[in-house]
């Protein structure tokens, strides 16, 4: 008997060990906020199956080297890929990919498949951390909205560090884009640098702070009718500390603090997920490129002269 309560105890042991690896990715830095962080960094079991439009291997398997992790003066680091060859003077677009709270960037790359999809459209992609796994996105999550990280800034600093190191990155054409706590963090880059940032996509994400204004922003929300984390009909979720207004008065709300601006928003009938089809029924990426495409900064020249009238 004692030997058999031993095999059943090693067994108990390796089970749990195998699931803490499994979990080890969206889990947060404190206890109490793990349960919490797993079900935000982690999108709903069977919500993202691999699809034609996302399948296949990451770009960095054809790299010349691995996803390198860059630290920035300030001591907060950030992922630049290798980027693909482009012809010598190329102009290309720079989109940097926004984690969740509690999730972490290879899980983005892992269901936007970011790397593959840039390297095909000639841009140049870049894996945002947030400090302890979040953003302070003026009223959500975690850490940095309790701290106050400066991650705007943070965001601007990538921009400059990506551009000093991979030449003819387009400065009229940066975008972001992000999952839940990092879709909220993208809504306040582009609120509060709108003449850095060309445009945004976010994807089960909110406005919980104040939109700063002063230029028109363009923005692609993309949620679940279901979600229950950040409720398209909004609401407070305790666990979280933040209460959400509704996803439908997104575009007003924006129109009122930066007028000229162009906010989307595109449903889907699952929860916190990111969509990549199957039941979701649209898949978030291709639609988010598309709607990138579009949006470009004005010329430098346009935009003093603006400036000079007033504008």
């Amino acid at each position: 008997m004692p030997s058999r309560r031993r095999v059943r105890l090693a067994a108990l042991v390796s089970s749990v060990l195998t699931l803490a690896t499994a979990l080890g990715s969206c889990a947060g830095p404190a206890d109490g906020d793990r349960t919490a962080e797993a079900r935000v960094g982690t999108p709903t079991p069977g919500a993202t199956p691999a699809s034609p439009a996302t399948s296949g291997p990451p770009v960095a398997r054809h790299a010349s080297a691995p996803p390198a992790e860059v630290r920035l003066a300030g001591g907060r680091t950030y992922v630049l890929p290798t980027p693909a060859r482009v012809r010598p003077g190329a102009r290309r677009p720079l989109l940097l990919v926004l984690h969740s709270f509690g999730g972490t960037w290879r899980r983005m790359e892992h269901i936007g498949q970011f790397q593959r999809r840039a390297a095909r459209r000639g841009y140049v992609v870049a894996y945002g951390i947030g400090a302890q796994r979040s953003w302070d996105a003026d009223g959500c999550c975690g850490w940095s909205n309790a701290h106050h990280a400066k991650d705007v800034e943070y965001l601007a600093d990538v921009v400059t560090d990506v551009r000093r190191r991979v030449p003819g990155i387009d400065p009229r054409r940066v975008y972001l884009t992000g999952f839940s706590n990092g879709a909220m963090m993208t809504l306040r880059a582009l609120c509060e640098r709108p003449h850095l940032f060309a445009a945004g996509v976010g994807v089960a994400g909110a406005l919980v702070g104040r939109c700063r204004g002063g230029a028109p922003i363009h923005y692609l929300e993309i949620h679940g009718t279901s979600d229950a984390v950040v409720p398209y009909a909004g609401g407070r979720i305790d666990w979280l500390h933040a209460t959400f207004p509704p996803v439908s008065d997104l575009p007003g709300t924006i129109a009122s603090r930066a007028p000229g601006s162009v906010v989307a928003i595109r449903t889907h009938p699952c929860g916190h997920v990111w969509p990549v089809g199957g039941r979701c029924r649209l898949d978030a990426a291709t639609i988010g490129w598309e709607f990138l495409r579009r949006y470009a900064l004005p010329s430098p020249a346009h935009h003093v002269s603006g400036m000079a009238r007033g504008g």
